[in-house]
């Protein structure tokens, strides 16, 4: 059974034993998922969720989550970015998803999307590393420059520098694209600077 956030952060507040297993059922599988997209590591991605949700559970008292999904993603994520650059790999963006449009109608427009999404995962892949690091974070989690510059411990220049060089990458490579329209059409923003 899936619950809402909201159950979930009710339960966890009256009975932490038992909202923590049952926040570990809904979401262990996702989180281990976001983990290793970024790490490429399962055993160190299903490791660093473990960690989130034993951080979770030993701060209970203390936090205030609003939504428990994005705290678990988020935390997920700078734990896997952060062990990343300790490590000095990079990411790589194959198997990142770009959720398009949640309204897909027919099975057409299924295959239209998965080809879109396999061609906008390759041309994310073919990025640089820094360039692919710096888009991912900006655009995927939706941090601001100085926030990337701050993670990466670089300038906000060098983010500003590398954002250019990655949107004018994706920019050519998709100008043939003959879904680019509805790349454009969708309220992400995610070429436009």
């Amino acid at each position: 059974m899936n619950y809402t956030d909201g159950e979930l952060l009710k339960i966890f507040k009256e009975d932490g034993s038992k909202g923590i297993e049952l926040i570990f059922k809904q979401y262990y599988e996702v989180m281990c998922k976001t983990a290793y997209r970024i790490t490429k590591e399962q055993s160190l991605a299903e490791d660093i969720v473990q960690e989130v949700f034993y951080e979770l559970y030993k701060k209970r008292e203390k936090l205030n989550i609003e939504s428990l999904l994005g705290y678990l993603r988020r935390a997920v994520y700078n734990r896997a970015i952060n062990k990343v650059k300790s490590s000095r790999s990079y990411v790589d963006a194959d198997e990142i998803s770009y959720e398009l449009s949640d309204s897909r109608t027919n099975s057409q427009e299924d295959m239209e999307y998965m080809e879109l999404e396999a061609f906008i995962n390759k041309v994310i892949d073919s990025l640089p590393e820094k360039c692919r690091l710096v888009f991912v974070m900006n655009r995927f989690e939706q941090l601001s420059y100085k926030e990337v510059a701050a993670k990466l411990e670089i300038s906000v220049k060098t983010v500003e520098n590398q954002m250019s060089k990655a949107l004018k990458i994706l920019r050519a490579e998709f100008e043939n694209y003959k879904y680019f329209e509805k790349i454009l059409d969708t309220d992400r923003g995610i070429f436009t600077e």
